[in-house]
């Protein structure tokens, strides 16, 4: 039978694994305002450590299994009472107070490690006090237009967790993109996502996050002008979706095609309510696909929803489809 490990044990091999050069006797002593700093101070030494971060997802281990949601590697653990809360004192007596304490620092430690590696939400005032978004969403929170957010990722001193908190805000734009605009969702995958980085080098961690900002900044600044141009992001959407990319340039002469399409789209729907499915969504992606090419001819344009070289076309049935099942989300 196997031996269960006490609380005493874990902190000793994590402590031999992790942290034998480094002198943990004063975090039971530390402040409230210096253990923040620490702890990222030691999450970016831990991402230096080996190849892809992978000391990081060491620590994680030692308490939870790799998903996204917390759930604990071992049942009963030595020192969780459950995923999300410590033992209290008196269930772990093989530990000295400090120990304890250390143990207790550790858990939260792992906690944003794990965070970091599986890419998961987490509270912002773990990187910095009041930096977090109050009664906002965790998509609001690691939104690009969450402008003290950036500015924590260009500024901080730890560019390792920078570049994972900015993978974070990509993803989370990106996600939004796949619900909104794939003309945008693509733009991220050439531009943003095809080289990442291996999270212990640091100059391959600036590289992302530049690359990561620069193209959220472009997608952010390509519907303010459109906004400004008079158009809505449905609109924006359907105009990406006729130059089969984003972003780009914004042309007067394109917006009546565009509008024609969009009033084609409501004029086009059953009567509501109506209930959906597969084929009624199908017989309304045929008319619109018709109506579009009568749009098109009304301005002298060719369109042909048959031609896989051809990205307008894709991009527009994710567009009806959306239409039809009311799954259409706003960007802002």
């Amino acid at each position: 039978m196997k031996k269960t490990t006490t609380p005493k044990e874990l902190l000793e091999v994590i402590v031999r694994n992790l942290f034998k050069d480094t002198d943990l006797s004063r975090v039971p002593r530390m402040t409230a305002d210096e253990l923040p700093t620490f702890t990222l101070e030691q999450e970016e030494r831990l991402l230096a450590m080996t190849a892809n971060g992978l000391s990081v997802a060491w620590l994680s281990d030692r308490f939870w299994t790799a998903d996204k949601e917390l759930i604990l590697m071992f049942d009963p653990h030595p020192w969780m009472e459950n995923e999300y809360m410590l033992k209290a004192r008196e269930d772990m007596p093989d530990l000295t107070d400090d120990e304890y304490a250390l143990a207790s620092w550790i858990s939260k430690l792992a906690a944003l490690s794990h965070a970091l590696f599986v890419h998961t939400y987490f509270p912002l005032d773990l990187l910095e006090e009041g930096l977090e978004w109050k009664h906002a969403s965790d998509e609001e929170n690691f939104s690009y237009s969450h402008g003290r957010l950036i500015d924590w990722i260009c500024l901080t001193p730890y560019r390792r967790v920078a570049a994972m908190v900015c993978y974070l805000v990509l993803d989370t734009e990106t996600n939004r993109a796949i619900q909104t605009n794939q003309a945008v969702q693509d733009f991220y995958a050439m531009e943003c996502w095809y080289d990442r980085p291996d999270w212990q080098k640091v100059d391959e961690c600036e590289t992302f996050i530049t690359k990561a900002l620069d193209g959220m900044r472009q997608i952010d600044e390509h519907y303010e002008k459109g906004l400004e141009a008079g158009l809505n992001d449905d609109e924006i959407r359907v105009l990406d979706a006729l130059y089969g990319f984003a972003p780009h340039e914004y042309f007067e002469e394109d917006f009546p095609r565009v509008r024609d399409i969009c009033q084609a789209a409501e004029e086009l729907l059953p009567d509501k309510p109506y209930v959906k499915s597969e084929k009624g969504e199908r017989e309304y992606a045929v008319r619109m696909h018709k109506r579009i090419g009568e749009i098109y001819a009304k301005y002298d344009m060719h369109y042909d929803p048959s031609d896989v070289r051809d990205l307008t076309p894709g991009y527009l049935d994710s567009w009806i489809y959306d239409k039809y099942y009311g799954t259409k989300k706003e960007r802002g």
